[in-house]
């Protein structure tokens, strides 16, 4: 456990003596000052450091070899191999000798998983056939990013491979329905409400599955479940704007208020539930998920159909208030469950 988050802990349970008065102030006082709570984070800092620290390296690699040869995607590709190759290399030689550097050694395997990306796209350039699509090279990329995060047991690369779904299935939907181009337009956003429900009952299954076979990949249906949670949100939001609009064959899709409604009470549902089922299983994911969406769609739906007729002036006040009302709320809430 992270010391900060245990001295925090700690320091709750002197503040609960305190209020049942079975230790005194003095006492109290004492033992608060053996557990600090503000240093620094160095642990997360470092992971950051480290972060834009490969980046930077490999972005003035990229400036200093353009400088100073004749650039072409050829010998690109060979050094985002290089690169791909030390960066997994690098993250064994860690996992094995240095164990204590996992954050380190996982945080290379991303850096090499995205290059594996710009790679795949690279080589897509240099054996492009004319056909443009675009989206069977992140298909490829998903494939090899889902391999790699099972064999490595690495949670970061799952997260990106699930980045890589979204781009993939909103590319590849929209290449095949005709009109060659997703420009994240999000356009029949019921295709992904329905990808976002086949995610989630994997993530179902995912959690059911770690205290047998997948206990090796403990923790990992929280990404299953972020993700598909995610997506759905994101559609249910465009659909009780929008309706399940249509770029493929028309400007714009003008639903009707039926249609609207009914989007948005299945929002509404989705977010009430996700708040209850977080505090029922004691999982903060789905309470925040649940209350973030619940507060954006009231938000949207005042914006989209109240703020013009208040005035811009007025919309402001109500909006500016609400926020800093519930702001005041949740601090309140904070400190009594402090």
């Amino acid at each position: 456990m992270n010391p900060q988050s245990r001295n925090r802990r700690v320091r709750r349970e002197l503040d609960e003596l305190l209020r049942e008065g079975l230790i005194d102030e003095a006492r109290h006082a004492r033992l608060r000052q053996r557990y600090p709570t503000e240093g620094w984070d160095w642990r997360s800092l470092g992971r950051w450091f480290l972060i834009f620290g490969a980046i930077s390296l490999m972005a003035g690699l990229g400036i200093l070899g353009r400088k100073w040869f004749a650039f072409t995607l050829t010998k690109l590709a060979v050094v985002q191999t290089i690169g791909l190759i030390a960066s997994f290399g690098i993250a064994r030689w860690l996992k094995r000798e240095r164990p204590t550097l996992s954050w380190t050694a996982a945080s290379l395997e991303l850096l090499g998983g995205l290059g594996l990306i710009g790679l795949t796209f690279n080589l897509g350039a240099i054996f492009s056939t004319g056909s443009g699509n675009w989206p069977a090279l992140l298909l490829i990329d998903l494939i090899l990013l889902m391999v790699l995060s099972y064999a490595l047991r690495n949670a970061l690369l799952l997260t990106l491979a699930a980045v890589v779904f979204f781009c993939w299935f909103g590319g590849f939907t929209g290449y095949a329905s005709g009109w060659g181009a997703y420009w994240f337009g999000m356009g029949y956003p019921l295709r992904f409400l329905a990808a976002a429900a086949a995610i989630i009952a994997v993530a179902v299954i995912h959690q059911q599955s770690e205290n047998g076979p997948l206990a090796p990949f403990r923790g990992f249906f929280k990404i299953w479940l972020s993700s598909g949670l995610f997506f759905a949100e994101m559609a249910l939001w465009l659909l009780s704007l929008f309706g399940n609009f249509n770029l493929e064959n028309h400007r714009w899709h003008l639903a009707g208020g039926g249609e609207i409604f009914l989007f948005n009470s299945l929002w509404a549902i989705l977010n009430v539930a996700l708040i209850g089922l977080g505090a029922r299983l004691m999982m903060r994911m789905l309470t925040g998920y649940g209350a973030t969406f619940l507060i954006i769609q009231i938000y949207t739906l005042f914006f989209a159909h109240l703020s013009e007729d208040l005035g811009l002036p007025l919309s402001l006040l109500v909006a500016g208030g609400g926020a800093l009302a519930l702001t005041f709320h949740l601090e309140r809430r904070r400190r009594e469950q402090a």
